[in-house]
């Protein structure tokens, strides 16, 4: 079909490298590789857009030998144009061996990530993957206790959906593997997972937000159109994706009447029945510990008065509460916990321990992962019982 010759402009979205000023969407991409000019080993760049990867020779022919750092980046800006991106290239020899390395970035980038990607260009089995993913969650909880928590998201390379593990018991409450992949980049990307897809959507949603909701997350785009598995292998029943929903794994898939590619969860590899069995809920836990620690620290080793009785005050506990609740009232303001409650014994013995300890709790925000409706025939007349 011709059409009328015309001059079309596309409206193109992040050139002004406008950001956010909230840190949330600060993510990082972890990869293997040689040493360049452009972008030496264990340099950490930042990047606002794909353009500002091209500079630092990252480029779609670069892609080669297993390397899919193009294609992540391309696929992060493209879900969120005004994500904010550190990159780092390491000289790691194996999948296990780049996880480690993971704090080290973030140190580097003076724990500003909330979100990280690995991405490894070497042959790697299965097996191996699961290996790394214990020495990811190392890293994460070692991140916690620097008071500089990210999650992190990591490729199942080598999965095989016939013969699929369960990620449940791997109690790495801060990981999550991503096996989606698109099926026509995965004649070229053999081994990868999308993860600068899942990257670019945690980045886009708020802290409480499931990058699985519909209405928000259509992953149909470039670089995106057909879901499959890691190695081109395709979704063939829903039998087996809910299997893999079951363990945990994090998956792409179309739904019935509805136009699109979406996520089937956003997954930890825990139980379930864990707190943190999702990344939306260990982002809001991350999140309430850098406010509550930004808001505490200038009062660090600062004098408590105490009564006669050694208690404190209530004008002592009630402003170290005040502090919390200030922290926390954004929280409730976005939407990204319900509620929450601050408390401040009076009655513990600071002159004894020179600890002050305060009980914070919050109120997550729900997901509704199934909605249930009953559906019958109703008779206006009533029925008959003649």
């Amino acid at each position: 079909m011709s059409t009328l010759n015309n001059v079309v402009i596309n409206k193109l979205s992040g050139g002004l490298g406008r950001r956010n000023p909230e840190q949330d969407m600060v993510s990082g991409l972890l990869f293997n590789g040689q040493s360049t000019l452009e972008l030496p080993l264990d340099k950490v760049e930042r990047l606002a857009s794909l353009e500002d990867a091209a500079a630092l020779g990252i480029k779609e022919e670069n892609d080669i030998n297993g390397q899919s750092v193009y294609y992540q980046v391309q696929q992060f800006f493209r879900l969120n144009p005004s994500g904010d991106l550190y990159i780092m290239k390491t000289a790691a020899t194996s999948y296990e061996n780049i996880v480690e390395q993971a704090m080290t970035m973030q140190e580097k980038t003076n724990g500003n990530i909330r979100q990280m990607a690995i991405i490894y260009s070497g042959a790697t089995t299965f097996t191996q993957t699961l290996s790394a993913v214990a020495k990811a969650q190392n890293q994460a909880a070692m991140a916690y206790k620097d008071y500089m928590p990210f999650e992190i998201i990591m490729e199942g390379k080598g999965f095989d959906p016939q013969d699929a593990a369960s990620l449940a018991g791997l109690n790495a409450e801060n990981v999550s593997v991503v096996v989606a992949m698109d099926f026509e980049k995965a004649a070229k990307y053999t081994n990868s997972a999308a993860v600068g897809l899942v990257l670019g959507a945690i980045s886009k949603a708020k802290v409480s937000e499931n990058i699985a909701w519909i209405e928000k997350f259509n992953l149909t785009g470039e670089g995106f159109s057909k879901p499959c598995f890691v190695g081109g292998k395709e979704i063939k029943t829903l039998g087996k994706l809910t299997d893999l929903n079951e363990k945990r794994y994090i998956f792409t898939q179309t739904h019935t009447g509805l136009a699109g590619v979406y996520f089937n969860d956003s997954h930890t590899c825990t139980t379930g029945t864990s707190d943190y069995a999702y990344i939306e809920n260990n982002r809001t836990i991350n999140k309430a510990t850098r406010l509550l620690r930004t808001a505490l620290l200038p009062k660090l080793a600062s004098p408590v008065l105490v009564d006669i009785d050694g208690k404190l005050p209530q004008s002592v506990s009630k402003n170290f509460e005040g502090l919390c609740r200030s922290a926390l009232e954004t929280m409730v303001a976005n939407q990204e916990v319900s509620a929450f409650d601050v408390y401040v014994d009076p009655k513990q013995n600071i002159l004894a321990t020179s600890e002050l300890k305060v009980k914070a709790e919050i109120t997550p925000i729900g997901t509704a992962r199934k909605i249930m409706v009953d559906l019958g025939f109703k008779n206006p007349f009533g029925i008959d019982k003649a």
